[in-house]
């Protein structure tokens, strides 16, 4: 799906992040996503919440290679195109983890990004909450569940529950 006018700034990245959490919440209900997230869990323990937590992130992270949108494009994909590409950016990756999360029962939210020395948000990433903290899923680079960015390198983040 490419945004249309989308205005700039904050009102931009809060429009962006509703229609992610659209597209993830839709995306829960196709049946070829549902079976991915299944298969991605069916071989755990049963209540084992932080296994399929990282069997979920895991195959984001790696399964799915990053890749930019087309030069002065945002293009925001489905989950199950995301999966059939097997490439997204981390807006792609962040809505095909949020939608395999949603497929198991659990809840995530987008956090949106400021990093020092950028100008806006720039990056975006879904936490999950783990008892009575939140979770944050790094799917862009080669970290466990649980990373996030430093916090002397975020300067804003804005929160989007799906």
């Amino acid at each position: 799906m490419r945004l249309g006018a989308v205005p700039s700034g904050n009102a931009g990245t809060a429009l962006t992040l509703k229609e992610m959490a659209r597209l993830a919440r839709s995306g829960a209900k196709d049946p070829g996503v549902i079976q991915v997230a299944s298969s991605l869990v069916r071989d755990l323990p049963q209540y084992d919440r932080v296994g399929e937590i990282r069997a979920l992130h895991g195959f984001v992270r790696d399964s799915i290679r990053y890749t930019n949108d087309p030069t002065d494009l945002e293009l925001l994909r489905t989950p199950r195109a995301i999966l059939e590409m097997g490439v997204g950016d981390c807006d792609d990756k962040s809505t095909l983890l949020a939608s395999l999360l949603r497929c198991i029962g659990r809840p995530s939210r987008y956090v949106a990004v400021e990093l020092r020395g950028l100008h806006g948000f720039s990056h975006v990433f879904v936490e999950t909450p783990l008892g009575r903290k939140w979770v944050p899923l790094e799917t862009i680079k080669p970290v466990p569940a649980g990373w996030g960015p430093p916090r002397a390198q975020v300067t804003r983040r804005m929160v989007a529950h799906i």
